[in-house]
């Protein structure tokens, strides 16, 4: 009889002082074999392979505008989406409203720090082997260091080198264990450290195959050790590790074919090396910013007539162009915040590019767009006045393909620290009464404040300044 894992208490770590009974209710299991843990590590609906975290990454990047049916009231400073589409100093202000893109990581996290703690104690079943449950614990260890990734990234400054030892953190809590006192937010280096940490522990006992595309595999493991570091700006281990994934897989879905239609799941799941879910966020269309990187003259790029419903604009009885609205595609594909094959090209392109080796990075990109632009032409040096010009050109290949992938709040703030690639973000909402605001670079604006809800259980956190 195959068994289901239900983990109790997991999002406690919010509520420092809360009791903990250790009572297991009617028809809920306690892990205790191997293959329990990896059914710990699978999970359900909600299980830790699922983050909610899509509605703040969605609401503050450049990429799509909102009309007033998304936002919600405009006249509400507690209205969350507003808030976080504004950039204001509100979001998420209420103590009585919770952040899923925390409860949601931290949730996850005890599930992997469970997992980490105590397999080691697990029995061996019929099937279960010592290599099995060090691949569960690496397994865990990688989710583990994605949750932190996305936290970091999402409730901290960017890391800079020079201030990282100083900027805050989020709290690094690694014990599955409920009652335990939050720990301090220490510093974004450290959080760093311990997400390299935790991948380095994982690597050596990643399957070359996992047995679901849920769970990470070797290749998997070296992407997010890639994106670690490109997010770092450390561009020669983010070399090296795309490499790495690269070589365990590298195709990719030729957009272009006559055949291909819709982004179908299976297709798609093809160009990533492990899934990680997450809901369906609000609607939207390209902001004026994004529009400009699909420059129709030079081919049909399949990114966006594929990945968008165009819809005419008309004024006075007049056609004025398109605005293309986020199609069926959009996060119907769950994976979107994985590690896939064209996010490693196009890391090590910019890899590449920043180390001095405009030759490869061109390469690279040649054979990403030749997949999806119908009718592309290939670019060479002589299309690049400047090293800088070709950076740029990568970020931007960078954000037409991963437009979908709720990780451009983190590529933007990574190129804010450098003032060639700086810039200061718009939002709209258009109708009757529009509206517009501005995220400047290199403030916190760009940074989501800590919850005040989990400030209200631990007033000694501080918060984003």
């Amino acid at each position: 009889m195959k068994k289901y894992i239900v983990l109790l208490a997991s999002s406690l770590l919010l509520f420092s002082c809360r009791d903990y009974l250790d009572v297991v209710p009617l028809g809920y299991v306690i892990p205790t074999s191997v293959t329990d843990y990896e059914l710990l590590l699978i999970g359900g609906d909600n299980g830790p392979n699922f983050t909610s975290n899509e509605d703040v990454l969605h609401l503050t990047n450049d990429n799509f505008y909102l009309s007033t049916s998304e936002v919600g009231n405009v006249n509400n400073n507690l209205n969350t989406n507003f808030a976080l589409y504004s950039w204001s100093n509100y979001r998420f202000s209420d103590p009585t409203v919770s952040n899923t893109a925390w409860n949601s990581a931290y949730r996850n996290i005890y599930t992997y720090n469970k997992i980490i703690n105590e397999i080691d104690n697990a029995t061996l079943e019929v099937g279960d082997t010592e290599e099995a449950r060090k691949q569960v614990k690496a397994q865990a260890y990688y989710g583990r260091a994605y949750e932190y990734l996305f936290l970091v990234n999402t409730f901290s400054k960017q890391y800079n080198k020079a201030t990282a030892s100083t900027d805050y953190g989020v709290p690094l809590v690694l014990l599955a264990d409920v009652t335990q006192t939050l720990p301090s937010r220490g510093t974004v280096a450290g959080v760093y450290a311990q997400i390299i940490s935790d991948l380095e522990l994982a690597l050596p006992h990643l399957p070359a195959k996992a047995k679901i595309l849920l769970l990470p595999n070797i290749g998997a493991g070296y992407a997010l050790m890639s994106r670690t570091y490109l997010y770092q700006n450390d561009y020669a281990n983010a070399k090296k590790y795309a490499e790495l994934a690269l070589a365990k897989k590298s195709n990719i879905v030729d957009y272009t074919q006559p055949d291909f239609s819709n982004f179908d799941l299976a297709i798609k799941n093809n160009e990533q090396y492990a899934t990680h879910f997450m809901l369906q966020p609000g609607n939207g269309y390209l902001s004026e910013d994004a529009m400009t990187l699909f420059p129709q003259e030079t081919g049909d790029d399949k990114r966006l007539t594929e990945q968008f419903f165009e819809i005419p604009v008309m004024q006075d009885g007049e056609f004025v162009g398109f605005q293309y609205i986020m199609g069926t595609y959009d996060y119907n594909f769950k994976g979107t915040t994985s590690v896939s094959v064209p996010e490693m090209m196009i890391t090590l392109a910019e890899a590449e590019a920043r180390l001095g080796n405009p030759g490869k990075a061109i390469e690279l990109l040649n054979n990403l767009r030749n997949k999806r632009i119908d009718g592309n032409e290939d670019l060479s040096e002589a299309d690049f006045d400047s090293p800088n010009d070709l950076i740029k050109f990568c970020l931007d290949e960078r954000r037409r393909e991963m437009i979908y992938s709720n990780t451009r709040l983190f590529d933007l703030k990574r190129q804010n620290l450098e003032p060639a690639f700086a810039k200061t973000t718009l939002h709209k909402i258009e109708g009757k009464n529009p509206l517009s605001f501005t995220a400047a670079p290199n403030t916190n604006q760009l940074v989501i404040p800590i919850p005040a809800q989990v400030l209200k259980f631990n007033p000694g956190m501080p918060q984003n300044q």
